[in-house]
């Protein structure tokens, strides 16, 4: 390297979005609730069903991620703006017209369900704990929809130093907006602060560090990545894909187990000796080279 001074190159500055969610689907819901909550596919559709056939959320089993034309979206939040905990921010979407917006749009409708959203008000105290997660993750989800992205300002830097190029990027959220009571995202300002530079000025460089590492096998699949990619694949649907999950662990080609410490703990899904027996037959079977075989 030449010396302790690098140039910048370029300094670029741009606005940023961070997404409200897409309204809700089943296999999303199974997915975010194995994340946040740790339930098992299967047991967040028996929760879900139990609050639908209570009347607090609408029909759970959906492969819709858009809201119908007509949908009465003023008379949900209404609803929601009588809780103790989540009220004041669907008071605010009431009031603050530039806090509303109509929900994004997805590419997917089943034509029968709409997206599961809360249909009333409860203050859960009817539900056990568990109900009472989903049925708050439901109603936040839907207002969430209801709010406007949130914002921010994403700075990239690009030093050269010798022959070498190196590049960092900061960010600064301006508006939580959705944030604000979709709690189960983040999304912060970076702690250390991209410095006010130009193209062109040189800069002292403090100190430099040269680390090695090694590539590391991949992890077993969590049981959200698992829904994720039979969603991808085709493999069951909306209203079947928790059953496949709790039959593969139901007959022991699988385990759930933990995995990790603190906050990173998840539980992740092991193949027994049984279940590679039984992929490597069905490899050797040769099933993709049958015509017409599924």
């Amino acid at each position: 390297m030449d010396g302790n001074e690098a140039t910048v190159v370029s300094l670029d500055t741009k606005p940023t979005s961070n997404w409200a969610p897409l309204p809700l689907t089943t296999v999303e819901m199974q997915k975010d609730c194995a994340r946040f909550f740790k339930f098992s596919a299967k047991q967040t559709l028996t929760i879900a069903e139990k609050l639908y056939n209570s009347g607090f959320i609408s029909y759970p089993r959906t492969e819709t991620d858009r809201f119908p034309k007509n949908m009465d979206f003023k008379k949900l939040i209404q609803s929601q703006a009588q809780s103790q905990t989540w009220g004041q921010y669907a008071q605010m979407l009431l009031n603050d017209g530039s806090k509303f917006r109509q929900p994004r749009e997805g590419s997917h409708d089943d034509k029968a369900h709409p997206p599961i959203h809360p249909v009333i008000f409860t203050s859960g105290e009817s539900l056990n704990a568990n109900e009472r997660k989903l049925y708050e993750y439901v109603v936040r989800r839907f207002l969430g929809c209801c709010s406007k992205d949130a914002t921010g300002l994403r700075t990239s830097l690009t030093l050269k130093w010798g022959t070498e190029t190196f590049t960092t990027s900061g960010l600064i959220v301006k508006e939580l907006n959705y944030l604000e009571v979709y709690i189960y995202n983040s999304w912060e300002s970076s702690k250390s602060k991209i410095p006010e530079v130009q193209a062109g000025e040189k800069v002292t460089l403090t100190s430099a560090q040269l680390s090695t590492g090694k590539t590391s096998p991949p992890s077993p699949l969590t049981e959200p990545e698992l829904i994720a990619l039979m969603d991808i694949n085709g493999i069951g649907t909306d209203a079947t894909i928790a059953e496949h999950i709790e039959k593969i662990i139901e007959r022991s080609y699988v385990t759930k187990e933990d995995q990790g410490r603190g906050k990173s703990k998840s539980k992740v899904l092991i193949p027994t000796e049984l279940g590679y027996a039984l992929a490597e037959g069905f490899g050797q079977i040769g099933f993709d080279s049958i015509p017409g075989a599924p």
